[in-house]
């Protein structure tokens, strides 16, 4: 294994530490691919380490204990090396860590492990963009200069790559980096106030930077093709989304302009009344739903189309479809 002279020397003078924590790796995991490991530390862990040394020698060896540690949680659990299940938390390392020097230097071990569980939350949700979370980090989590600002923008930008869920946190968490961050980190201009920005983005989950309105999006689709649902979704609407029923399984279905995800539920929670509804509500006139400002057509036979309405959204449902079609009612 050849890495740089740091990392080198730093595993040279922990060598008995090092080779036991990777003995009691194989002990606890009989699958454990020692190449693999190696390879990681070489091409993964190496250029972190190397970045480090060169603005702050002195912080190489803390930084390489948390990320030696690191790294072999990673790789005995298969989301880490050449046999990775899904290479976003690789690409991280490689792509994104060594340019975050400061923020690991002020907490490696937070900053490291935080940014690989994101890496593989964010890869085992397919319906999440991983490569645009991985973009936008790239671009804007160099400015960040504290371990706490980089792990918010790392939020936001989860939530901007679709997970809707993390819509209110995501928020909270913008709400403490600085006005420029915040504001770039959702895509709005800059010289634009956040706290107007903000209000937009409560008063309607399909507002966008700009003053657009999402079109809408789609979610669920049948699992045989990697989609969610095995029988046509029955929906009921709640206050923070849609009640999901699809054959002896239920979901909650979060949705906004950036994204749909889903998770699990009850039977009690599909059962439960839905909340009071608001103002004018679209109705269905044979494969058209019509809004109050438009109508939309869809590419479904007219029978058995249904409109359930929250406060924000409409979601339609067919027996001929295995999605579930959610527009924007403003």
């Amino acid at each position: 294994m050849s890495v740089s002279a740091p990392f080198a020397r730093i595993l040279a003078a922990g060598r008995p530490q090092f080779n036991n924590r990777v003995t009691e790796a194989r002990r606890l995991y009989p699958g454990f691919d020692s190449d693999g490991f190696a390879a990681f530390l070489m091409n993964g862990v190496d250029p972190v380490i190397a970045a480090v040394s060169e603005l702050s020698p002195d912080m190489a060896a803390p930084v390489v204990l948390a990320a030696y540690d690191i790294a072999l949680t990673l790789c005995c659990q298969g989301l880490a090396g050449p046999k990775a299940r899904n290479p976003l938390v690789g690409r991280v390392w490689v792509e994104l860590l060594p340019r975050l020097v400061r923020p690991i230097i002020e907490s490696p071990g937070e900053t490291l492990g935080a940014l690989s569980n994101a890496a593989v939350y964010l890869g085992k949700n397919p319906g999440l963009r991983n490569d645009e979370w991985l973009g936008h980090m790239a671009a804007l989590a160099p400015k960040a200069d504290t371990a706490a600002s980089l792990l918010a923008l790392g939020k936001v930008l989860a939530w901007r790559s679709g997970a809707a869920h993390f819509r209110a946190g995501a928020l909270l968490a913008a709400d403490t980096l600085p006005e420029e961050m915040a504001l770039a980190a959702v895509g709005a201009a800059s010289g634009e106030r956040w706290a107007a920005v903000r209000e937009n983005f409560i008063a309607n989950p399909w507002w966008l930077p700009g003053g657009k309105l999402s079109p809408g999006r789609e979610a669920g689709g049948f699992a045989g093709f990697g989609g969610s649902f095995r029988q046509s979704p029955e929906v009921r609407a709640s206050e923070p989304g849609f009640w999901v029923k699809s054959g002896d399984r239920f979901h909650l279905l979060i949705a906004d302009a950036w994204g749909a995800t889903l998770h699990p539920a009850s039977a009690e929670e599909f059962a439960l009344p839905p909340p009071p509804t608001q103002g004018p509500r679209p109705v269905c006139k044979g494969a058209q739903i019509i809004f109050a400002s438009q109508a939309v057509t869809l590419d479904l036979p007219a029978e058995g189309l249904a409109v359930v309405c929250n406060r924000h959204t409409a979601a339609v449902t067919s027996p001929y479809s295995y999605s579930i079609r959610l527009f924007p009612l403003q």
